[in-house]
């Protein structure tokens, strides 16, 4: 008689699709992915169909990352590591009727997580080159700024003094929505003790007081505003449970708080359509040693 034996196992590959970014018309959904090996951009039809490869950084750079489709569709926006550079991070833009690449940013420390304002006339993103001379990561600044699409006039938004990322411009072009670090305790993905805290918070573009919009001890991140200007959507871990987040609606006066995702898997990085129906989200299985991810969608009903 045979035994049967039951063996424990152990991962040995995962995927990860993450950052999605619809295109205005809706025709394409941008991503990046390790599906080939090696991190990529990848372009999607508009449900996500159809997936393949788009731009892996080639002998210009590596691990192209977190792409966002220009207003008319025309370029994408991204962030790589440029070949032979001393800057972990730089801005890209690729033009998608010829494949062109140009660098955009340089001798700015790491500069990543771009967007566009509405009509396409400026690049946010954000960058430390006002770091003080430190050794400690978490003495790190990265501040807000913008630039023209040719990597002209840029332009410093924020006076942190402190980690202001993943910037979100509103549709309007008056409020800028981030994630910035505050020196007080929190809590990690994981759910482990942390000296500092991640927070959303927005603040007027032209200058003026910042406004805390999560104001929780649990990790809070990755803001997007609705198309219409009505909500900021993030993600946060403040169920409680290790690796596992939410995306969570709030109002720009910290009012109306409120989930719309649920369920044993984690929901991060929210985009939107341009009709505000459909939000994209990167929805994973994650453990301190293990992740796999996919990007999924979702309908936002009216009112949401």
């Amino acid at each position: 008689m045979l035994a049967l034996l039951f063996a424990a196992t152990v991962s040995v590959t995962s995927v990860n699709d993450s950052y999605p970014h619809s295109s205005r018309d809706g025709s394409k959904l941008v991503f990046h992915s390790d599906r080939s090996g090696k991190t990529a951009l990848w372009v999607a039809d508009g449900d996500g169909h159809n997936p393949r490869p788009l731009f892996d950084g080639g002998a210009i750079g590596t691990d192209p990352v977190t792409a966002k489709f220009s207003p008319d569709g025309l370029r994408l926006v991204f962030a790589m590591t440029a070949a032979g550079s001393s800057d972990p991070s730089d801005i890209f833009l690729l033009t998608l009727a010829d494949g062109s690449v140009r660098r955009l940013t340089q001798g700015m420390g790491d500069a990543s997580h771009p967007s566009w304002n509405a009509d396409g006339t400026r690049i946010i993103f954000n960058a430390n080159r006002r770091t003080p001379p430190a050794t400690e990561s978490e003495r790190e600044w990265s501040e807000i700024y913008s630039m023209a699409p040719d990597g002209g006039d840029i332009r410093q938004h924020t006076n942190c003094n402190a980690v202001c990322t993943y910037p979100s411009l509103s549709p309007d072009g008056t409020m800028l929505a981030y994630r910035k670090i505050v020196p007080t305790a929190g809590k990690q993905w994981n759910q482990q003790p942390s000296k500092a805290n991640s927070e959303v918070v927005v603040a007027p573009l032209a200058a003026g007081r910042e406004l805390n919009l999560s104001k929780h001890q649990a990790f809070d991140g990755w803001p997007a505003w609705t198309p219409d200007g009505r909500w900021v959507a993030f993600a946060s871990n403040r169920q409680g449970l290790p690796n596992v987040g939410q995306i969570y609606f709030v109002r720009p006066d910290g009012s109306g708080l409120h989930s719309v995702t649920e369920g044993p898997l984690s929901h991060a990085q929210p985009s939107f359509s341009a009709d505000g129906r459909t939000m994209f989200v990167y929805e994973l299985y994650e453990t301190d040693e293990f992740g796999i991810g996919h990007v999924a969608r979702a309908a936002i009903e009216a009112g949401q």
